[in-house]
């Protein structure tokens, strides 16, 4: 019998006008779990905003819930996140096996400041009516801010070097831009306006897409949390989606390799460091 049988039993003797130390004897239970009054639960809302983040961010494991609730003010340690987490049955299912690269990975110069490399790539998916459509991503690799995100049903090498322009006038200018062998990218607009505009264009070697892993971690983030989430109607609705979710992500959304800050965040630090004169 459990506890909670015996501690029940012993109750249901002692209306016969037996004595608790008696009744305890006969049901074999001790007084004091008779006697212990189960405390209220007080992690009911934690439990509810756990749940409500894993519900609307399915890709979000415990670590990233932890920082969201940190960021909303929440005094609540990680392991309590994590036993919470899977007191509710949450899991992230883990993607199918992948190919790992071997041999030896190039080295590449370290990113220390922004606007020092942005990196650049394609993502495919469709409508609901089956028709094709095309996003080009832009990131900057040093505060991982998302510069935009273009959706279109074809984009050409012309419109990939018009919608920097639009970056470049909004954002700066980058030194370098990174980006893999694609038509677009190696077309002769894109190797004019590189020249033009004196930005150092490299590519990344053919069937290496590791060696532009933060735009490759970035576009499987987007396909996750945003392209996999929503069923897109047309091409206006489409770019409505997509832009909130980037807004999210450069201002919301919490980044592991940033040590818990958004990307405006880590903007915005920075720039403080500048003024102060100190260093990151």
């Amino acid at each position: 019998m459990t506890p909670e049988a015996k501690k029940a039993c012993s109750k249901a003797i002692q209306e016969h006008g037996i004595s608790e130390r008696r009744a305890c004897k006969l049901a074999g239970v001790n007084r004091s779990t008779v006697r212990y009054k189960v405390l209220e639960d007080t992690d009911k809302e934690l439990q509810k905003s756990i749940k409500e983040i894993a519900l609307e961010k399915r890709r979000f494991g415990y670590r990233r819930i932890h920082m969201v609730l940190k960021r909303k003010g929440e005094k609540v340690n990680h392991k309590k996140v994590f036993r919470i987490y899977q007191q509710l049955g949450l899991k992230v299912l883990k993607r199918g096996s992948r190919k790992r690269a071997l041999g030896i990975r190039l080295t590449k110069a370290k990113i220390e400041k922004i606007n020092q490399r942005w990196s650049l790539d394609f993502v495919s998916d469709a409508l609901v009516t089956g028709r094709k459509i095309r996003l080009l991503t832009v990131i900057d690799d040093y505060s991982r801010r998302c510069l935009g995100i273009i959706v279109d049903t074809s984009l050409s090498g012309s419109r990939v070097c018009r919608e920097l322009d639009k970056m470049i006038e909004k954002y700066g200018k980058p030194e370098g831009i990174l980006s893999d062998n694609g038509t677009e990218f190696t077309s002769h607009a894109v190797l004019q306006w590189s020249k033009e505009k004196m930005v150092n264009w490299e590519y990344i070697q053919p069937g290496k897409p590791y060696q532009n892993g933060t735009i490759e971690s970035f576009n499987g983030k987007l396909r996750d949390e945003c392209l996999n989430e929503n069923l897109f109607i047309d091409i206006k609705q489409t770019k409505e989606i997509i832009e909130s979710w980037r807004l999210e992500y450069n201002e919301v959304r919490p980044h592991s390799s940033l040590q818990g800050k958004t990307p405006c965040e880590m903007i915005e630090s920075v720039e403080m460091m500048e003024l102060t004169g100190t260093s990151i």
